[in-house]
């Protein structure tokens, strides 16, 4: 797998200056169909734009391409924006074709402009909408193909409300690349399926299944001693009884040990499926945005879903316990004899003894029944 990230941001801004017409050009040389002999006017973006591009066209926000009258709307709002002093932003979205290739956007000379564009605009609206420009901005786009990177360029200008700076914040910008990359490659249904394993598989079951239940103080005494643990680590400040209240920051790793034992007896196989689904998503993301450090975030955050969950779902059931054993002390004056406890292990053994017995007469009697068929059939 190639370490090339497959979308990169390039941004820029210049300042607006009255009576100029720098932005109108800029809008024409984003919208030509073939460069022209003569030198364009805009000078300063023939460093980055070579000769032989050519271009989709614009689009913007609503539209997928611009007629004539269309154009010459937004270079007279790019006009009049200047002579009003806005700043123009340009934004190059480049992609690597191998990644658009696997994405299948783009199948060998055919480009699936409609999902560039869309993920374009995802990007920038969401891009407008952090930087407080959401209703005060037009923009237009254009995707250019003839280079080794399909690139869209981007022109946003303000109407009114005027920024006085152009700087965006770093975030805004990481944020229209995570956007881009999202709405092409949409994860959102193996995202879903790693929560599923958490919240439903995990979770749910887990509170359907006591660890002091009946069945693993015979089957599962391992989870039952652990769980004990904890209850007899934690502050009398029920308050701090939370995952991550720093209060209980010790007992992290008995809570955190209690969960691998859990899921190591109930949900082995499974829990083997979800790390190789999570590895899988890992390098996705290492393949989208090129930086192993937020692909690890994206493992940590998943992992530490899982652990914080069902850290408060023991803590909840450790609660429980403990407000039990308060109220029978407070009725009886004393602890559940050992008796008790003994009485209720002996019922326990019988009833899986028992259900064990009627497992294995069922086996028995099934393939009793089966060795008739075949007899029957070995006859007729």
């Amino acid at each position: 797998m190639t370490t090339r990230p497959a979308v990169v941001i390039k941004s820029k801004f210049i300042a607006g200056s009255n009576g100029g017409t720098s932005f109108n050009n800029y809008l024409n040389y984003m919208d030509r169909a073939e460069t022209h002999d003569k030198v364009n006017d805009f000078e300063k973006y023939q460093d980055y734009m070579s000769n032989q591009e050519k271009s989709t066209g614009l689009f913007t926000l609503i539209k997928d391409t611009l007629n004539d009258e269309d154009k010459d709307y937004y270079k007279d709002e790019f006009k009049k924006a200047q002579a009003s002093g806005s700043i123009l932003w340009q934004d190059v979205i480049s992609f690597d074709n191998e990644w658009l290739k696997e994405s299948g956007v783009l199948h060998e000379q055919n480009i699936d402009t409609k999902q560039i564009q869309d993920a374009t605009r995802s990007a920038v609206q969401d891009m407008l909408k952090k930087e407080g420009m959401i209703d005060s901005a037009i923009w237009t786009g254009a995707i250019h193909y003839n280079t080794d990177n399909i690139h869209v360029h981007v022109a946003i200008v303000q109407t009114k409300n005027l920024k006085e700076r152009g700087k965006r914040k770093q975030g805004s910008i990481d944020s229209m690349k995570s956007k881009v990359a999202n709405k092409i490659i949409d994860r959102s249904k193996h995202n879903e399926k790693l929560n599923e394993f958490i919240r439903e598989r995990v979770i749910t079951s887990k509170r359907d299944d006591p660890f002091l239940s009946l069945k693993n103080q015979v089957m599962n005494r391992e989870l039952v001693w652990q769980f004990k643990k904890i209850h007899k680590q934690l502050p009398d400040d029920k308050r701090m009884w939370r995952y991550n209240m720093n209060a209980i920051q010790e007992v992290w790793p008995e809570i955190d040990k209690l969960t691998t034992l859990y899921i190591e007896k109930n949900f082995k196989e499974e829990f083997k499926d979800f790390q190789k689904q999570l590895e899988k998503e890992v390098d996705i993301h290492k393949r989208m945005y090129g930086n192993s450090a937020n692909s690890e975030r994206y493992r940590e955050t998943k992992m530490t879903d899982l652990y914080t969950r069902m850290g408060n779902t023991i803590l909840k059931e450790v609660s429980d316990y403990d407000w039990k054993q308060k109220e029978f002390s407070r009725k009886n004056g004393k602890k559940p004899s050992k008796f008790i406890v003994q009485r209720d292990l002996n019922k326990a053994i019988y009833l899986v003894n028992r259900f064990a017995k009627d497992d294995w007469e069922t086996s028995k009697n099934q393939k009793a029944y089966e060795e008739l068929q075949q007899e029957e059939e070995y006859e007729r």
